[in-house]
């Protein structure tokens, strides 16, 4: 796992230098999409100081976050109506209770349905694999169910841990991807490519 967690601080490393701080298309559904990806990131960084600190259930919750922040922002990128994008741009808080008025947003269910119609196939093909494989047991691990229970008891198999973090490496490098078609120099999307291609070794199979 200290081998693994490596690599992946150096995929990080290897990819922000890419995208991070790069100017990006000056649009408002550019510029949500890239709070999406962030959000996406920081629950990816997140995860890696849990598992270092062995709060391993944690860090697998945070899997699902970190998904659903990526669904979310592949959604505003390609789905999302102009509508939705300017009313999400400008939140407002009720002076009452500070409560945020925010537009509803589609269900998971919908979000994948949508991008079906509207992403590139690939794009669709794999958030829609790793929900099918991945999301009753992540839910399981953030609802406190029976799966997550029973691991309080044995110890979770470092396999397991490694293809938990694994899948939460391809997840952030298709977030990276979206993220460098958000940018203004369109051919950062291919050092991407290359920097999964460098170290694909922590990527799933």
């Amino acid at each position: 796992m200290a081998d693994l967690l490596g690599q992946t601080g150096q995929f990080e490393t290897a990819v922000l230098a890419v995208i991070d701080r790069a100017p990006f298309d000056d649009t408002p559904r550019a510029k949500l999409t890239m709070a999406f990806v962030g959000l996406a990131h920081e629950h990816w960084m997140a995860q890696r100081g849990l598992i270092s600190a062995e709060l391993f259930h944690s860090a697998i919750a945070l899997l699902r976050l970190q998904f659903e922040a990526t669904l979310k922002a592949f959604w505003v990128a390609h789905a999302a109506a102009d509508g939705w994008i300017e009313k999400m741009g400008s939140l407002r808080v009720r002076d009452s209770d500070g409560r945020v008025h925010e537009p509803d947003m589609p269900s998971i269910v919908d979000l994948l349905k949508e991008l079906e119609r509207t992403a590139p196939p690939r794009v669709s093909v794999l958030l829609s694999l790793f929900k099918s494989i991945a999301w009753r047991e992540l839910n399981s691990f953030v609802h406190g169910g029976t799966l997550a229970l029973s691991t309080l008891v044995q110890q979770l198999p470092e396999p397991f841990l490694a293809q938990m973090l694994r899948n939460a490496n391809g997840v952030w490098g298709m977030a990276a991807m979206l993220a460098a078609s958000q940018l203004r120099d369109k051919s950062r999307m291919l050092q991407v490519v290359n920097a999964q291609h460098a170290y694909r070794d922590c990527l799933p199979t």
